[in-house]
């Protein structure tokens, strides 16, 4: 089997406690042709360091040091500078199995696919890793099943690209600007293929931009956002996905709602505007999976918002 050349991609940012654990993982991998580029994107920590102590041990390493250029265009400008036929993005402060790549590959070549996606591990609360697996076992799938199956699991970085289906599509700056991307490639793919084996380790940050508490109007491009992918599967008749996304955005919306909450100035028209599409979808909500707490504070933030936000403060309170 040819051994095609895979690009790893890591944008990297004040994540020094982490960086050493997610480079030994790629170094070590038994697949051995790679090119791991690494963004450091002016740290101010020590990442920088080890970005450069890293490249004079391995010369598979290219370091690039900008300043301010933020993931998107990290991300952008280095696929275009990649050799690769196969494109891995990787978090700085994750790691994978040390055979990832090469069942991943494997997988792509048998396959003939686009996209190759493996399961993942996460950090729990209770300090473990926990297998995390949207499908059982391997299978290929169409565009309409990815999207009905992944529509949660829109990350970039369990996925191995081929570089040809990806090289015109680029990453709008945004929060969750994975989604976008993977929607657009997912309508693109002719073929997906999906492993069983939780090869990548996940590491839930609360520190990183998407999961600050603060209550952002560029949320907002992310909802229009699953607005589009909502029409398309109501275009398509794709019932169950288009359901699944509603659920997906009330979701988001009602967990914006509480940090809003939390907020001692909250943006009145923003909350408007979003308690209006909960109160108009919350009947699918209330149907789903979602935690019977979670359930209670939309019906409680669609009849009075005042009144849930101060119950919810002191709830928040006695908890912390």
């Amino acid at each position: 089997m040819k051994n095609s050349l895979i690009s790893i991609i890591i944008p990297i940012y004040n994540v020094e406690k982490y960086l050493a654990q997610c480079l030994d993982s790629i170094i070590h991998q038994t697949y051995k042709n790679l090119e791991i580029i690494l963004i450091d994107d002016w740290s101010t920590d020590n990442s920088w360091k080890i970005c450069d102590e890293y490249s004079k041990k391995d010369e598979r390493i290219k370091v690039f040091h900008t300043k301010n250029w933020g993931l998107s265009t990290a991300r952008n400008i280095w696929l275009k500078h990649s050799n690769g036929e196969y494109i891995w993005y990787i978090d700085s402060d994750d790691f994978i199995a040390t055979d990832m790549y090469e069942i991943l590959y494997k997988a792509a070549i048998e396959s003939d696919s686009d996209i190759t996606i493996c399961n993942r591990h996460i950090w729990d609360q209770y300090n473990n890793w926990t297998e995390n697996k949207k499908f059982p076992k391997e299978t290929f799938v169409s565009t309409d099943e990815a999207l009905d199956n992944f529509y949660k699991s829109m990350y970039v970085w369990n996925k191995l690209y081929k570089k040809n289906l990806i090289k015109d599509i680029s990453f709008v700056e945004m929060l969750a600007q994975d989604v976008l991307y993977n929607f657009t490639l997912f309508k693109k793919a002719k073929r997906i293929c999906c492993i069983n084996k939780c090869g990548y380790y996940y590491r839930h940050n609360p520190t990183s931009r998407q999961h600050t508490r603060k209550f952002k109007k560029e949320w907002f491009k992310f909802l229009n956002v699953l607005d589009m992918e909502i029409l398309y599967a109501k275009g398509n008749k794709l019932h169950k996905l288009e359901k699944k996304l509603i659920w997906a955005k009330v979701d988001i919306i009602v967990t914006r709602l509480t940090y809003i909450a939390l907020d001692n100035e909250p943006d009145l028209e923003s909350t408007d505007k979003l308690l209006q599409y909960v109160k108009e979808h919350k009947y699918i909500y209330l149907k789903s999976e979602t935690s019977f707490r979670k359930k209670c504070f939309t019906l409680l933030f669609c009849i009075n918002f005042k009144l849930a936000s101060n119950i919810y403060r002191k709830i928040d309170k006695f908890i912390s």
